[in-house]
């Protein structure tokens, strides 16, 4: 029997909301993937903490316009929730940031995916929450492929890669206590806490600088029209866009829906080093790569599926649907 008009109408419309959120998810896979190639090529010029703390610069105002609604609302615990999170998210964004000159820009985006199947396992130890066979398969095929990815050259594994693990095992340890809400945290602003997230990225790279031959201020001044396009698309885009369409995408369909989308991250990353910086994939780090793509895909699909979640922590209660995050690089965005 079909549907009654105002049904189907309804239903066009649901499908069509999710359509445009898949694809603005998507296009944020997309910058994220071609955010390792502009990083390498900003990094001959400007230091790893000058280029961090200009980006956010470049960040700030769009996400304040964000945060405007509420930022009269803040609280202490939002303040000192953002500040331990922004802490942590400038430890991934400057391992990344570092390691990226020192590997191929291929392996940086497959290998910072590894922390997608790494939450599962902190989560185990960390939440006491546990999950299907299946997630746990993906894990260790993760690991695999990362093993491929790093010794691709034999005994030697490039310092790079070792520093975007580093990233990585940082960004599942954010996630996965960002994971873990109190009922007050619960009611935290997303927005407020994000944006004292992006003024301590700022405040902690900026001091960062002075401990290099060009401090923030002199690299601003250094930098190339080219390379402040360049920072500018990495910061209104890749983190402020980013964050703004990840929080709305998990609210219009799903935080899982979302993930797996941007599981296509370093696809895009391994594209744009072939095609604009001239990298080669080889065999071995080709299939390196897509490991660690379908052990992160799988992984997702079966996150929370036949799992025997042990009871939640004492003073802990299972996150709302409406309060959740997907923190990715950017909101972190990377």
């Amino acid at each position: 029997m079909p549907l009654p008009a105002p049904f189907r109408g309804a239903a066009h419309e649901h499908r069509r909301s999710l359509l445009m959120s898949d694809a603005s998810v998507l296009l944020v896979a997309v910058i994220w993937g071609s955010s390792y190639v502009v990083m390498q090529d900003v990094g001959e010029s400007v230091s790893a903490a000058g280029f961090l703390s200009l980006r956010f610069l470049t960040a700030l105002p769009a996400i304040a316009l964000i945060a405007a609604p509420t930022l009269r609302r803040i609280t202490r615990s939002e303040l000192l929730s953002g500040a331990f999170f922004g802490t942590l998210l400038f430890g991934i964004l400057i391992l990344e940031t570092v390691g990226v000159k020192h590997t191929s820009a291929a392996n940086s985006g497959f290998l910072i995916t590894v922390s997608v199947v790494l939450i599962p396992v902190l989560e185990r130890f960390i939440s006491h929450r546990r999950q299907s066979v299946m997630v746990y398969a993906a894990t260790v095929t993760a690991l695999i492929g990362c093993g491929l990815l790093v010794l691709e050259k034999g005994l030697h594994p490039q310092s790079g890669d070792l520093i975007i693990l580093g990233a990585a095992l940082i960004r599942a340890t954010q996630i996965t206590l960002f994971g873990r809400r109190s009922g007050a945290s619960a009611a935290q602003s997303l927005s407020n806490l994000t944006l004292v997230e992006f003024v301590v990225v700022t405040l902690l790279a900026g001091a960062a600088s002075c401990f290099t031959p060009e401090p923030v201020w002199q690299a601003a001044g250094a930098v190339s029209g080219q390379n402040w396009l360049l920072i500018a698309y990495l910061g209104v885009l890749g983190t402020s866009y980013a964050f703004f369409i990840q929080l709305r995408a998990a609210r219009t369909s799903s935080s899982t829906r979302v993930g797996l989308i941007l599981a296509t991250e370093p696809l895009f990353a391994a594209v744009f080093a072939v095609l604009t910086a001239g990298e080669g994939i080889g065999l071995v780090q080709g299939i390196g790569g897509g490991l660690i793509v379908l052990a992160a895909t799988v992984g997702r699909h079966f996150e929370g599926r036949g799992a025997a979640n042990g009871p939640p922590a004492q003073g802990e209660e299972p996150p709302r649907a409406d309060r959740t995050e997907v923190q990715g690089r950017s909101g972190t965005a990377a």
